[in-house]
This record gives C-alpha cells, sequence and structure tokens, in this order.
C-alpha cells in the first residue's frame, strides 16, 4: 500500500517539488541568523527591503504562467508538438515581461531619492528576477516531470548560499550577502532551461505573435489577481520602509521570511494535485468535486499542526534569529496561522476554482481583498507599531480569502453534485 503510494506520479512530484522549496525558501532562512549577525539592522533590513521590492518584477514575469501554461501543458502533454509552441510562446512572452520588468525598476530607483543611492544593491538583486523567469518550472510541473530538475535546482543553490558563509564577514559585505542569494536563483534558473531537452521532447522555436498573445491574454486574469496580492504585501512592506526605520523592517521582515518559508511547504503539493484535479475535472466534474470532498481536510491537517507549533515555538524561533529581534515574537504569533489558512484556501481556489476554469470569480475575491488590505491598514497604521500592523493585515486577510473561497466552493459544488445526480 505504502510503495503504491510512494509510486503514484502526483506523491513522487511533491517530493521532488519540496526540494525545490527546500532550496527556493528553506535555505534562505538557514542563512538568516548568520546574517542577523555579520549584518546590523539597518544593512540587513536594506537587503531585505530591496528583496521585496524586487518581488513586484517576479510577479510581473511570472505573470501568473505556473498557473495557466501549468494547466495547457497538462492537458496537452500527449502532444510534443503543441507542448512545444505552449513552451516557445510562453518563453517569448517571458522575456518580453522581463525587458519591460527592467526599465520600470530602473525608472523607480533612479527617480526616488531614498533609493537611489542603493541603485547597486536593487540591481544585483534583480538578478533573481531574470533566474525566475528562465527557469522553466511550470513546463517541468505540467508534465510531472520533476526529478533531474529539483536535483540542478538543489545543487546551484546550494553552492550559492554555501559561499555566503564563506564570502560575508560584515557590513562591508552586504552586497555579497544580497548578490550569492540571486545569483543562487540565476543559476539554478539556468541550469533548469539547459535540461529543458534532456527531460522532455520539447523545442524552442520562434512562434508567431498571435501565439505569444494568446498566452499572455490566457494568462491576464491571474496575473492580475497574482499582481493584486502582490500588491498588498510588497506594498505594505514598501510603505513602512518609507515610513519607519530599516530595523522595523528588519523585524517584520525576517517574521515574513519565516511565515513565508512555512507557506511555501504547501507550494509543492499546490503544484502537484493541480494539474492532477484539472485533468480530472475536464473528465468528470463530480469525481473531481468528490475528491476534493475527501481529501481537503486531510491536505490541511499538516500545515494546522505546524501552525499550532509555531505559536508555541515564537520565542525560541526569535533566538534563531540573533540577539535584538524580540519585536518579532508577537509578529510571528499574530501570523502564526497564515500557513494552515493557505493550504485550506488551495482546496477551494486552485483546486476547485482554477482547476474547474472560474478564473474571473477567483480575481475578483483577490480583488476585493486588496480592498480590504488598504481598507485595514490605514487605520491600523494610527494605532499600532507598523510592523504590528502589517502582521494584522496579513492573518485578516488570509481569514477574509479562505472564508469567501469556501463559500464559492459550498455553493457551486452542491450544485454540480446535484446535477450529476
Amino acid at each position: 500500500m505504502i510503495r503504491r503510494l510512494i509510486r503514484h506520479p502526483v506523491v513522487q512530484n511533491s517530493l521532488l517539488l519540496y526540494a525545490v522549496q527546500f532550496s527556493t525558501y528553506l535555505l534562505p532562512l538557514a542563512t538568516i541568523p548568520y546574517l542577523s549577525r555579520v549584518l546590523s539592522q539597518e544593512k540587513y533590513g536594506l537587503i531585505l527591503f530591496a528583496q521585496n521590492f524586487i518581488w513586484y518584477f517576479l510577479t510581473l514575469t511570472e505573470y501568473g504562467f505556473n498557473l495557466t501554461a501549468t494547466r495547457r501543458i497538462a492537458i496537452h502533454s500527449d502532444d510534443p508538438e503543441k507542448v512545444s509552441r505552449i513552451f516557445s510562446a510562453v518563453m517569448v512572452a517571458k522575456f518580453l515581461l522581463l525587458l519591460l520588468s527592467f526599465a520600470i525598476m530602473a525608472a523607480v530607483v533612479f527617480s526616488v531619492p531614498k533609493l537611489r543611492p542603493n541603485w547597486n544593491l536593487f540591481l544585483i538583486t534583480f538578478a533573481a528576477v531574470a533566474g525566475n523567469c528562465v527557469f522553466p518550472l511550470w513546463l517541468f510541473q505540467g508534465l510531472q516531470k520533476m526529478k533531474h530538475v529539483a536535483a540542478r535546482d538543489f545543487i546551484a543553490k546550494t553552492i550559492a548560499f554555501g559561499l555566503l558563509f564563506l564570502v560575508v564577514r560584515s557590513d562591508r559585505d552586504y552586497l555579497w550577502a544580497a548578490g550569492l542569494q540571486s545569483g543562487g536563483q540565476l543559476l539554478a534558473g539556468i541550469a533548469g532551461l539547459i535540461a529543458v531537452p534532456f527531460v522532455a521532447p520539447v523545442r524552442l522555436r520562434m512562434p508567431a505573435a498571435s501565439e505569444v498573445w494568446e498566452s499572455l491574454r490566457t494568462g491576464f486574469p491571474v496575473f492580475l489577481s497574482m499582481a493584486a496580492m502582490s500588491l498588498t504585501s510588497s506594498t505594505n512592506t514598501f510603505i513602512m520602509g518609507l515610513r519607519a526605520s530599516m530595523s522595523e523592517v528588519a523585524y517584520f521582515g525576517n517574521a515574513q521570511r519565516i511565515i513565508v518559508a512555512l507557506r511555501m511547504l504547501v507550494t509543492p503539493l499546490v503544484t502537484s494535485i493541480y494539474p492532477y484535479i484539472s485533468q480530472k475535472a475536464a473528465r468528470s466534474e463530480e469525481e473531481a468535486v468528490r475528491f476534493l470532498r475527501k481529501y481537503s481536510l486531510l491536505l490541511s491537517l499538516p500545515f494546522l499542526l505546524i501552525s499550532l507549533g509555531l505559536l508555541a515555538a515564537a520565542p525560541l524561533v526569535v533566538v534563531f534569529l540573533g540577539k535584538g529581534y524580540a519585536p518579532a515574537v508577537p509578529l510571528l504569533r499574530i501570523m502564526a496561522f497564515s500557513p494552515f489558512m493557505l493550504a485550506l484556501s488551495h482546496c477551494f481556489s486552485t483546486y476547485y476554482m482554477l482547476a474547474f476554469g472560474y478564473e474571473k470569480q477567483w480575481a475578483r475575491i483577490l480583488f476585493v481583498a486588496v480592498v480590504v488590505n488598504f481598507a485595514l491598514l490605514i487605520p491600523l497604521l494610527a494605532f499600532l507599531r507598523p510592523s504590528v500592523a502589517l502582521a494584522v493585515v496579513w492573518i485578516a486577510l488570509d481569514i477574509f480569502q479562505t472564508s469567501a473561497y469556501f463559500i464559492f466552493y459550498r455553493r457551486h459544488s452542491q450544485d454540480q453534485l446535484a446535477g450529476a445526480s
């Protein structure tokens, strides 16, 4: 039974994606206690601020392709010619978005007086955007072929982060600290792109303009929704960085990185199950709904345990951050249930709404969440410490979105089961 379960493609791809997520989010997390000790809070906060700013462009270049292109690849996985056309069109679209991102980044940095003196830091950090752009994770997810890609990704990022411990010794090396982190992303992205012809029967060719446009058009609703959420989290931190000290940014930034790392443990399940449930929904909506009803709570339960553990162990986790980070304890406790809320929300949003083609309704909920974000943030900043205000808004949005997704799922899934019977 266990052996058969392990051999299931969804389980194998989930395990391999955990290796990718480990190198992307948990490996950088291991650098926090070191960097928080060898760098001052001001310099470390500056790096976190730059990485947060770059997240806008990571969102722009990803453009929702990790959802829309993955679904298209999964549906046409038995047609190498169709997969090659989708792959080529998406890669050209991402390259155009990369050029646009760099132009916007340079314009913003050089036009804002507070950012201009650190233009070299922003330029170095932007390498992560290029790495994320060229890494066709969505292709391997859609084809459910993660084995060799996961190994290359892990090795490339491990080398980069190993060098960080050797090179970064003080504030004078803060650019190296930023560069090695973003450089690891770039190296992993290039390795993933090189691996494509060896892992899948896919060939890069010059697509027609109409095919590139179709990729952009298909991904646009999801991109708008992802951009809206990036707008909330990144803009909240950006506002705090303009109003508060970089030490305050460091408190929230490190707490946020821990929460994000734990939330990213959900991603391998999502990226493995999403193509599977998309194929199942295309064959039988009733069968897909019954799958969700059977496994939703089971898929979310491990993350409830993780959230409870973080709530109890927050003071110990902050010791891990280093001396002077005690203000991060209440932030971690406020956001502790975020991993669980994310896992639960994916059962009703990604596995149901996106897999069943409800992209517009899904996007509408995210846009409402943006309005709720700023409606909460503005008054809370007047009464709470900025980092605490951001933490409260973070968990409030998690609760709002999960509730909205569940209400939609409950209403429409009942209709589908009733129609099937």
